[in-house]
Order: C-alpha cells, then structure tokens, then sequence
C-alpha cells in the first residue's frame, strides 16, 4: 500500500474517532443552532434573553433590532452547516476542516475581548462558557483529524522501483526537479 496525500481523507475511518468528531460538530450545530432564538423572536423578548446574559438594560433602536437579527441569523446558519457536517462529515470534509480552526480562532477572540474589557462571571455570566465551548468544539474536531493525518503519514511511503522507474521520472520532470533520463 502506497501513501497518496491527495486520495486519503482526513475523516476518521475508526468509529471512536468518528464518534468524537460527530461530538464535535453536534455540540457546534447546537451552539450555534441556538442562535435563531433571537432572530425569531421580538426585540422585548430578546432584551430579556440578553438581560440575563449580564447585558444590562438596552432601549429599542431598529438599527440595533436589525444587527441582531442579522448576526443571530448569521451565526444560525454556522449552526445548519455544522449539523450538515455531523450528518455527512466525508461529503463535507472541507467544511469540517474549517470548522476547527474556526472555533480555535473565535475561542482567542473571545478570551482577547473578555480579558481587554475586564469582564467578569458576577456580572457577565455567559463569556466563560462561549470561551470554553469554542476551544472545546475546536479540540473535538481538530484532535480526530489530526490523528487520521498521522495515520495516513505512518503508512507505507512510495519508492522509486524498477517497475515504476517511468512513473517517477515523469513525476520529477513535472516538478522541475532535473532528473532527466
């Protein structure tokens, strides 16, 4: 058996492993999911949701109605495409490869705000488990495809032999690589 990084998929082919990603992307489709709580809902409503997140008292403005709606929407469909993912992860690996540095990435977002505009749990409850959710999704998903690439990287590396000598010279004249006979 012969390693060809551009035909072996990063999905896991182990059912554990399959099983943490799924994980991983059923707790991103719900986190994420959640979200069209607010953009169905009425603007009263959704203050109040706030309120509890630590908030604080926000007055109508249309122009603030319309961003959360828009965001809430937004983050909504990162919610769809992550419960897509967990149905059909190997029709959707490019996805899911985007999916954990994602989550990476929002968790140091969020830790760089959370810690720039001092916050804290006794008045803004709901920042540590935004935090903790985006490094924990990002660690569900990334760590099985990680092991999938070692996996695929272990294995059997191709060697220029007699009987495919032809193949290799025409591989490394295509990279330029001067071998010429």
């Amino acid at each position: 058996m012969t390693f060809d990084p551009y035909t072996k998929s990063l999905i896991p082919q182990t059912v554990g492993w399959m099983r943490v990603l799924r994980l991983g992307l059923f707790l991103s489709s719900i986190g994420w999911g959640i979200s069209f709580l607010f953009t169905f809902s009425s603007w009263g409503s959704a203050v109040d949701h706030l309120y509890v997140m630590g908030a604080g008292i926000i007055e109508y403005r249309p122009l603030l109605d319309y961003w959360l709606k828009m965001a809430s929407a937004t983050f909504g469909c990162i919610g769809i495409a992550s419960a897509l993912a967990c149905l059909l992860p190997r029709r959707f690996e490019g996805l899911v490869w985007l999916l954990g540095p994602f989550h990476a990435f929002m968790g140091v977002v969020l830790t760089v705000s959370a810690l720039s505009n001092h916050l804290s749990t006794d008045r803004h409850p709901t920042f540590v488990a935004d935090i903790s959710f985006c490094f924990l999704t990002a660690a569900l998903i990334l760590t099985p495809m990680i092991f999938s690439y070692l996996r695929n990287m272990s294995q059997e590396q191709p060697v220029a032999t007699p009987e495919n000598h032809q193949q290799w010279r025409f591989f490394y004249r295509q990279k330029g690589n001067g071998f010429s006979q």
